[in-house]
């Protein structure tokens, strides 16, 4: 239910600048680093004119940005993309294969070839298809596929998008700008899409032993580009800490659904608690990143580097704000968040929409550049065209614009956009802010992910057997559990007041173990995270050796983790 601060606030709520800075930027390109700027000039004097406070930086971000591509095939021309951060490409003739996708509807940033392909493949038996050939495949951007065929031989990869439209995407494994160590990892091979349609026709020459011909012009390099913040700061009651709320700046093209929507949202929830800060016990630091799409998430890498300390110390948790404000975007049933946001997010959907909303694990992207600094996340995108519906009219998973297929092409322009469902997922983000920063503790259940965290080493210790002796960690696990269940009071997901800073500090750990394998201070690959990713190995136990290693240290790493845990807690 909501409070009368609450009605209030929301009441307050306009969409009259955000739209307007929508329909500005459904004009305004912000792919190209010098487009992208104009769009941060553009933005800055928006934010001025609210009367808030802005300021910008200007970071050097590694991006790689696809200009054209070409693909030619027994004197015919197909229609085409290069993916994010591929390699500049001469023209490059090959022979053509095609190996089937698995499920080539879905969306899996996986590297393991059974996953990608079905069953029965493994890199061997790849490695005999694809080496020294262009390896035709259906489905989206997978930067985990790119690397696996790249390193199996392959000298370019065609993906087959589902439908008419032929999709941007990105193809790199390495997570923001990258370090020393991460330089090699950079795609060594161009990857391509074409549309469904073409993708058969490339199929039926693959089958008659053709051969292709593919190039891209992919502009790389390090460019100042500008992160542009908005802080703003609490009341009398000020707790030291605050919240962010972040999305990407940066478009494909015009980029209207994916991101100029969220651009206009976040401004507008600025507006709104500014007005009201007397009454927040925590800052909210507002953020529009770039570098999202063509330096895979490289201007919030920047932050989490820039920013560690203070974010590790003050930020309660982050909220994402991808594609709000899609045409037909009524639905609120699955959102994406990490498990003790649960009860928050819930409950504001329920309380503004009273649909009832149940959470999935956010996936590697999203620009979730936090996750080895140990916040809590909430939320991905927001509200979806209704599963129903998405497949009366055909379409397939994507990763914005409400589900619908404009996302990451051309196609993404004003008529995406819908100013009601833009008030509504404004209204939205308003309310989650508002919650996590006015009251005396945020909502955050650090039970939840605990309950995951147990079910997920139950399972691997199932796989491991006795390649690893999990019982320190399982006495480890239920002490911290039961600290934590201690510092909520019965029925309320909303921890005490005289526990909090501990529970908070224990959260970086609690965190970490469900979402990372690398350090404080570093990033996980692009890939998707299973729990516990630390002991991912398990499920290769039985080849012993090399497995054996992966898994006793990813045990190390749990076990300090929960060390770590239960005593931030006392």
């Amino acid at each position: 239910m909501l409070t009368p601060f609450e009605t209030d606030l929301l009441a307050r709520v306009r969409s009259d600048a955000a739209w307007q800075l929508v329909e500005t930027y459904s004009h305004t390109r912000r792919e190209l680093p010098d487009e992208f700027e104009r769009g941060a000039a553009i933005l800055a004097e928006r934010l001025d004119a609210l009367g808030l406070p802005v300021r910008q930086d200007r970071p050097s971000l590694y991006l790689g940005v696809p200009r054209s591509a070409t693909i030619q095939c027994n004197g015919k021309s197909y229609a085409t993309k290069a993916t994010a951060l591929s390699p500049q490409q001469a023209p490059l003739t090959a022979p053509l294969i095609h190996v089937p996708a698995r499920d080539g509807a879905s969306r899996h940033h996986t590297n393991d070839p059974a996953l990608i392909f079905g069953d029965g493949h493994t890199r061997e038996t790849l490695r005999a298809k694809v080496a020294g050939k262009v390896v035709l495949t259906e489905g989206l951007s997978n930067p985990g596929r790119s690397e696996l065929l790249e390193a199996l031989g392959a000298l370019a990869i065609i993906t087959i998008n589902p439908g008419k439209a032929v999709h941007w995407g990105a193809s790199s494994v390495v997570w923001g700008n990258p370090t020393l160590d991460d330089v090699d990892r950079l795609p060594g091979i161009v990857s391509m899409a074409v549309n469904r349609e073409d993708g058969h026709a490339l199929v039926a020459e693959a089958v008659r032993g053709a051969t292709i011909t593919v190039s891209a012009d992919v502009l790389h390099g390090w460019f100042p580009q500008t992160v542009t913040t908005v802080d703003i700061p609490a009341g009398s009651g000020d707790t030291g800490e605050f919240v962010l709320l972040h999305g990407q700046h940066d478009s494909w093209d015009l980029g209207v659904g994916d991101n100029a929507t969220g651009n206009g949202v976040m401004m507008e929830v600025a507006r709104a608690l500014h007005g009201m800060r007397d009454h927040l016990k925590r800052g909210i630091r507002i953020a529009w990143w770039p570098g999202h799409s063509a330096g895979r998430y490289a201007g919030s890498t920047w932050y989490a580097d820039q920013y560690a300390f203070d974010l590790r110390a003050g930020c309660v948790a982050h909220l994402n704000c991808d594609s709000p404000g899609c045409k037909d975007a009524t639905d609120y049933q699955v959102l994406r968040g990490m498990a003790e946001t649960q009860p928050l997010i819930a409950g504001a959907v329920a309380d503004l929409f009273q649909q009832t909303c149940s959470l999935e694990r956010p996936s590697r992207g999203g620009d979730y550049s936090f996750n080895n600094l140990g916040l809590s996340g909430a939320l991905v995108s927001s509200s979806m065209v209704p599963a129903a519906e998405r497949q009366r009219r055909g379409w397939y998973s994507v990763g914005g614009n409400g589900g619908s297929p404009t996302w990451h092409t051309e196609d993404d322009r004003m008529e995406v956009a819908d100013r009601s469902v833009l008030e509504n997922d404004t209204r939205l983000y308003t309310l989650l802010a508002a919650r996590l920063a006015c009251e005396e503790t945020p909502m955050l259940d650090y039970r939840l992910p605990l309950t995951d965290i147990a079910r997920s080493l139950d399972s691997v210790a199932l796989h491991a057997g006795a390649a690893v002796d999990l019982q320190p960690h399982r006495r480890l696990l239920q002490a911290l559990s039961s600290g934590v269940a201690q510092a909520y009071g019965e029925g309320s997901a909303r921890p005490d007041a005289a526990r909090w800073q501990g529970l908070k500090n224990a959260s970086r750990s609690i965190v970490r173990m469900g979402y990372c394998e690398r350090g404080i201070f570093e990033q996980d690959a692009a890939f998707a995270t299973p729990l516990v990713p630390a002991l991912r190995s398990a499920t290769r136990s039985e080849e012993g050796g090399s497995a054996h290693v992966s898994l006793q240290r990813g045990a190390n790493q749990m076990r300090h983790e929960l060390e770590c845990a239960l005593a931030a807690l006392s």
